[in-house]
Formats: C-alpha cells, structure tokens, sequence
C-alpha cells in the first residue's frame, strides 16, 4: 500500500510540477505569435494526445519530465507561412523571455503555494521544553532548570512551533554559522532570557542527527495514554503483531502509564528484545520483538515504529494555529520562499566547495517516498511537498549547465553581449557535456536514495 501511495504521489507532483514549468514556456511563445507544436508531459512513447488547435498536447510513459516543441529551423524543414513564427528567428530577448518564463513560474508557484498556506492557517505544537538533558548548549545556558520554557525566536526570527525551530537551525547549520541566539520566555511570563548556543556538535552531513537534541531541547508533551493508533509497516511494533487501538500497559513488566513513558524506555534499549503487555478490547495480549535502531546525537537510540493516539483534549494546550491575510500572508509566503532559495543555493555552494557532502542529493525514489507521505498527511503537507519540489525545480533550471534552461539563458546573455548567437558547434559541445553531467547528478542521486533505503 505505501509503494502504491508512493507511485501516485510521485505521478501527481511530478505531472503538476511539470505542467507548470511547461506552461511557463507555452504561454509566454503564445504571448509572442511563436508557433508551439507540441506540449508533452512525460517522455517516451506516447500513450494519449489530443490536438487544440495548432498544437498537440500529449502524454507520455515516462513521468520524469516535459517538452514544449516549436516550430524551429534547425529541428527540420518550416513552412513558409511559419518562417516569421520560428523560434529560432525571433530576437534573443524573445527567446531569453520564453526559456526564462519556465523555471519562473516555477518559482512563483511555489511562492503562491506557500502563501495560501500561511493563509488557510499553520498547525504545530508550540516548542516549549522543560528538561535539558545535560552536557548540551542549552543546560550551560540554563544551569537550573526547573520551569518550562517556550522558544520565542531563533536568529531574531520569530517561531510558533517545532517545525519552525528546525527550520531556522537547518538555515543556521548550511550558513555554516558557529552558532544561534535563541529567544526564551518562561511559560508562566515572569522570565525572558536570550542565550547564544553553539553549533560545534551539529553536523550538517549527519541527517540522522537529532540537531535539536544536540543543542539540548527535549519538547514537553502532554502526558497521553500510551494507546496506539497505526503501526508503521514493516516494523518491529508490526512484526510484534501490534495494533491499532492497542493499550500497552507494561514493557519489560514494568508499568506504562504514559506514551512519554514508552518513548522513554524505547528509545534507551537499542537494538533489544522486550515483552509488552498490551490491553486489546479488553483481553490482556503479550508482544514479544527487537526493537530497531537509528543513530542520534548521543548514540544509537531505540525505535518500536507506532504512532500514539492522540488526545485532543490534552493536546490543545501544546497546539497553536496561526492564519495570516492575504497580504500578509502573500508576504510571509515570499519570505519563506526568499529563505528556502538563500538555503537552497548555500548547500550548492556547499557542494561546490566540499563543505556540504553530495550525500545530501536526493532523487526520484525520495521524492516518490516524500510524496507518497504527504499526500497521506492531508492536503497542507502535501502542499508544503509541492511548493518545496517547484521552487528546487524553478532553481536546478536556472543553473548556467548547458541542456537546462539556465544553459540557454548562458548562451543568450552571451549573445546579447556579443551581438551574435554562439556557434553551433560550441553549443553542440556544451549540450552534451551538460548531459553527461545530469546523467551523472541523476544516478548519483539514485545511488544515495538505494543506499538510504538500504541503511533505514
């Protein structure tokens, strides 16, 4: 079922995406009398195409891409009637407009994305922490801790949730900064402080690293029932036998009273086999299994691989919605997209220069697994999916690498500075060294996603 997900949401982001960055081209050549031939989503043999007018729209087998094809003499003979809608006869600032307009759309899709949801309203659990665990960043800031405390801001940037927080220490990690100044304010008010933590321990090529954790902040949650509601496929709480609506009572006989507990105890036996005891509609069921491992800040910690049934009434108190205005919102929205371009072209850079590994790459198989998920989370995660996959795809087609747009767009800025088109030859010879390189970039990137599903 999840592979099943997966595959679709992969043919719903993709297709959108594509379509988007298509019509980009499409609509500014018809802006500009270029006769379009053909607008194709996917690549490959052509299973449906239906024909509007002078052009053929088309789908193809292979999801992974998209062409808009105009009329042009260095693809093949062009009636005479068309000569003056040529692609290749129009002005360099004509067609700079019509590959630009692609990757562009791509980009105020995604901007627009974000800024309806800041619009509908923002869910998330306020971070607010009560224990520090200790030799981290934040208990030598706060040496006694015996209050909750609520984030306020990191970096002078406001934040409203956990996912927030994480945000503006991803941004701080590919930045390469030493270190954050962090807002707090005690969850009674009588007390605000702002400490400056360091970011010696964090690494940004350890995604299994918990960075937050590392820092020192261990979330408060509301004390909850220990009742399950999934169990993830394939993991040990599944191979347990575990099920929804299973009320664990006692691991390892000893006594669990809340899912905080459970975490707990899971998460400091790695790799161990325990016994739980579970209440089932009422009868009393023993599990038996090894829980599994992933690397964290400190070491190994334990997983079981089952979601908590939520309890909404405890939850409300740790819950915050936010909804902005239209301006407003359309404002956050660029700021947020402003923020993930700065961040995004920082980790190329990163490559480029050896400071942030290739690893990081991912590629078609990840992106099927993201979309898979967002899509089973509800509309908003698998908007926040589409608008991050449209600005990465509006930014990859910018780059200066000959066969993208960026490539063209190189050659036209040459042309306008020059006054002639590059010759053909010496395009020829860049489109298929830009080839190889995004051969190259695809199979890597396919290489990480097989070792990454490999290694959990």
């Amino acid at each position: 079922m999840t592979i099943l997900w997966s595959i679709a949401g992969f043919i719903v982001a993709m297709g959108l995406l594509v379509a988007i960055h298509e019509w980009g081209h499409y609509i500014v050549a018809r802006a500009f009398n270029i006769k379009v031939t053909h607008f194709s989503l996917g690549f490959g043999k052509v299973f449906y195409r239906r024909q509007m007018g002078e052009t053929q729209f088309q789908l193809s087998v292979l999801p992974l891409g998209g062409y808009v094809r105009f009329v042009d003499e260095r693809e093949g003979p062009v009636a005479e009637e068309d000569l003056p809608r040529a692609f290749n006869r129009q002005s360099v600032y004509r067609r700079f407009a019509v590959v630009a307009a692609g990757p562009l759309v791509n980009l105020v899709f995604a901007w627009l994305v974000f800024s309806l949801i800041y619009f509908s309203g923002i869910t998330g659990l306020k971070p607010v922490f009560e224990t520090v665990p200790p030799q981290t960043p934040l208990a030598k800031s706060l040496p006694k801790n015996d209050q909750a405390w609520q984030v306020l801001s990191v970096d002078d940037q406001e934040v409203l949730d956990w996912r927030a927080v994480y945000q503006q220490v991803l941004q701080a990690l590919v930045k390469g900064k030493p270190d954050i100044v962090v807002g707090l304010q005690s969850m009674d008010g009588a007390e605000s402080k702002t400490v400056v933590l360091t970011m010696a321990e964090l690494d940004i090529n350890q995604p299994k690293q918990d960075w937050l954790s590392a820092l020192g902040f261990a979330p408060k949650y509301p004390e909850i029932r220990p009742v399950i509601s999934r169990v993830v496929e394939g993991s040990p709480a599944e191979k347990m036998g575990l099920q929804s609506g299973d009320w664990v009572r006692r691991i390892d006989g000893q006594p669990i009273e809340t899912w905080s507990q459970l975490v707990e105890y899971v998460r400091k036996h790695p790799g161990k086999e325990v016994e739980l005891l579970v209440d089932r509609n009422g009868r009393a069921e023993f599990a038996r299994g090894v829980l599994a491992q992933r690397e964290a800040a400190n070491g190994p910690i334990g997983t079981l691989g089952a979601a908590v049934k939520m309890d909404a009434e405890a939850l409300s108190a740790y819950r915050v919605t936010v909804s902005y205005g239209p301006l407003a919102s359309l404002e956050k929205g660029w700021r947020h997209t402003v923020d993930l371009v700065e961040m995004t072209l920082d980790m190329i850079k990163g490559m480029l220069i050896g400071s942030v590994s290739v690893t990081n790459l991912s590629g078609p198989v990840s992106i099927a697994e993201f979309s898979g998920k967002a899509m089973q989370s509800g509309w908003v995660a698998f908007l926040s999916l589409l608008g991050l996959l449209s600005l990465s795809l509006g930014i990859l087609n910018l780059l200066p690498i000959p066969v993208l747009d960026g490539g063209h767009l190189f050659f036209y800025v040459i042309e306008m500075i020059k006054g002639a088109p590059v010759k053909e030859s010496i395009e020829a010879g860049a489109q298929k060294v830009g080839l190889m390189l995004i051969l190259g970039l695809t199979f890597f990137a396919l290489f990480n996603d097989v070792v990454r599903i490999s290694n959990g």
